[in-house]
């Protein structure tokens, strides 16, 4: 089976101790190891340094995924990462000897693989320069009064998600969340937020289109808990048909075009990272790759 790229992650430094080795097919965009399959063999928070093999076909991505703390227990891909890059066609393998260096020394809980750059030219976009400030213009009027956004949306990803209502464990979303402060008359605020997943992809004619695939809040539990519920699901429900007709205005801009693929990185990652280290948070952005 033919390879984009190859890659190690090593239990001591300067690649030494046990190893494991991981692998993106051509015909594949990413590969990954879960924090069960890491946990299975022994890799979990147990990983010191890695190796990016020279490819001739792809840019090789080795991310690096730990929980904000070790007692929290955090979403697969989601959290603090450290991006590990060897360009295509650099000609030698990278090593990071010291994964302490970057901060996810023994920390690293799962693993994703992304093969970049494998052909054709390539379209990259911030999700925060696409959709912030669309979605302050929609959500405002929405709120209409009775609720206030606290600060901007989280505007991140949901990856391979597991046991997540309506989304499948097989696709990628973005995900957008809002935290809110509800204004209750003669009465102390209360915290509540608000959830979408969207959900991209090419059609079979290799067009972008989208649509939200799963909405959701949480109300702060109290004595006006269950009624600011009975007020906000409804604006949440219109909320997401506003964002529906936002995507197919959106995507429309891009109708003229035939793409091949569609993939996201984690970060803002808008030009091809050199071979290096590049790391951050997935709250920070996600970039869209489409691929002429």
């Amino acid at each position: 089976m033919p390879l984009a790229f190859l890659s190690s992650v090593y239990k001591g430094n300067n690649q030494s101790g046990s190893s494991r080795l991981y692998g993106v097919p051509q015909s594949s965009r990413y590969n990954k190891a879960t924090s069960s399959s890491l946990s299975s063999v022994g890799f979990s928070s147990n990983i010191s340094s890695a190796r990016v093999n020279a490819s001739t076909a792809a840019d090789g991505h080795l991310i690096l995924f730990a929980p904000p703390f070790p007692i929290f227990s955090f979403p697969d891909y989601d959290g603090f990462f450290v991006q590990i890059t060897n360009r295509k066609n650099s000609g030698s393998d990278y090593d990071v000897d010291h994964l302490s260096a970057h901060g996810i020394n023994n920390r690293t809980t799962n693993i994703l693989l992304a093969a970049a750059n494998k052909g054709g030219f390539e379209i990259r976009m911030s999700f925060r320069d696409l959709f912030l400030q669309k979605w302050k213009d929609e959500i405002d009027p929405l709120l209409g009064g009775d609720a206030d956004r606290v600060g901007n949306p989280t505007l991140t990803w949901t990856m391979f998600p597991s046991g997540v209502s309506h989304l499948s464990s097989t696709r990628r979303y973005l995900k957008i969340y809002q935290k809110l402060n509800i204004n209750v008359p003669w009465w102390p605020d209360y915290d509540a937020s608000i959830t979408y997943h969207l959900y991209l992809y090419l059609d079979g004619s290799g067009h972008l289109r989208g649509h939200v695939a799963r909405w959701a809040y949480w109300v702060e539990g109290g004595l006006k808990s269950g009624q600011i519920a009975d007020q906000l699901e409804p604006k949440v429900i219109t909320g997401m048909g506003a964002l529906n007709n936002q995507l197919d205005t959106e995507l429309g801009s891009f109708s003229a075009f035939t793409f091949q693929d569609l993939y996201y990185l984690p970060g803002r990652q808008t030009s091809r990272k050199p071979t290096g280290v590049f790391s951050g948070w997935t709250t920070d952005d996600v970039t869209l790759v489409l691929q002429l």
